[in-house]
């Protein structure tokens, strides 16, 4: 019995070459949203505040719906308020307004700010009221230089503070002095 010859595979049909797309190797900006990172001020009523919005976006800041300044984010999405009026001691509605092209508000903040009056007797620096954007390691780092040192904060206001990584506005801390 003759076995039939075996016959050559078919080879597939050539594909024409596509160059391959370049890949991008730089990785992709995340995307910044509007916040309120640190508002503070002096005995005087000086008043500054910062925060992050989307790179070159219009920011317009608000007490009691009076416009205290504008700015615009920088490359790295940072924006800073430091307006010339000062702020009397109280308690205010702050806002912050980030404003998009057609020049209408596209976001929104806004919280609770007391300016309070300083305590009398106390030691310069030895109180701080927590601000929107506090944390015990900013407070640490522009009170003794060094964030690391938080955990003196925590310790000295330990009945007050559950969790280190947790504060609130409107708290006040003593700053106990450090060697």
């Amino acid at each position: 019995a003759a076995t039939p010859a075996a016959t050559p595979a078919a080879k597939p049909a050539a594909t024409p070459a596509v160059p391959a797309s370049p890949q991008s190797t730089t990785p992709a900006k995340p995307s910044i949203k509007l916040s309120l990172d640190a508002v503070d001020y002096d005995d005087a009523g000086s008043v500054s505040l910062s925060g992050k919005a989307p790179e070159g976006t219009r920011v317009q800041v608000y007490l009691d719906n009076k416009m205290l300044g504008a700015d615009s984010a920088d490359e790295s999405g940072v924006w800073r308020v430091e307006p010339e009026t000062k702020v009397a001691t109280g308690l205010y509605r702050m806002r912050v307004d980030q404003i998009g092209g057609t020049g209408k508000v596209v976001a929104r903040i806004e919280t609770r700010f007391r300016r309070a009056k300083p305590l009398g007797d106390l030691p310069r620096d030895s109180v701080i009221f927590v601000q929107p954007g506090n944390s015990l390691w900013r407070i640490a780092r522009r009170t003794y230089g060094r964030g690391i040192q938080y955990s003196v904060i925590y310790e000295a206001n330990r009945n007050q503070i559950r969790d280190p990584s947790l504060i609130y506005p409107g708290q006040v801390f003593m700053l106990p002095k450090v060697n």
